[in-house]
This record gives structure tokens, sequence and C-alpha cells, in this order.
């Protein structure tokens, strides 16, 4: 039997691929970081957020 994958199959399977290289780069980052601030004894520094400005539009 021959498996058929169509376009829309195709494309899950890339957009599937590039949230996988996506999340692991982030993970990569995020433990450089954690190793980093543990060998130079400073704190991580803190992650920005929009929500947390002073004047932002959510008010």
């Amino acid at each position: 039997m021959i498996s058929y994958l169509d376009a829309g199959t195709g494309s899950m399977i890339v957009t599937a691929i590039a949230g996988g290289v996506a999340g692991i780069g982030v993970a990569f980052k995020m433990g450089l970081a954690r190793l980093k601030s543990k060998v130079t004894g400073k704190p991580m520094p803190e992650q920005d957020s929009d929500e947390s400005e002073p004047g932002s539009a959510h008010d």
C-alpha cells in the first residue's frame, strides 16, 4: 500500500519541524544564560514583557 501526503499534511509536517527547531533554539539560549549566570555569579537578566510597561494600551 502506498501512502499519500496531500499539501495540507506536508505543510503541517514542515510547520511542526520548524516549531521544534525554534523550541530547541530557545531552550539552548535559556540553558546557556543559566550556565553563564552560575559561572559569573550574576543573576539572570529579567525578561521584558509588553504587559508590564506603564502607560500601555491595556489599561
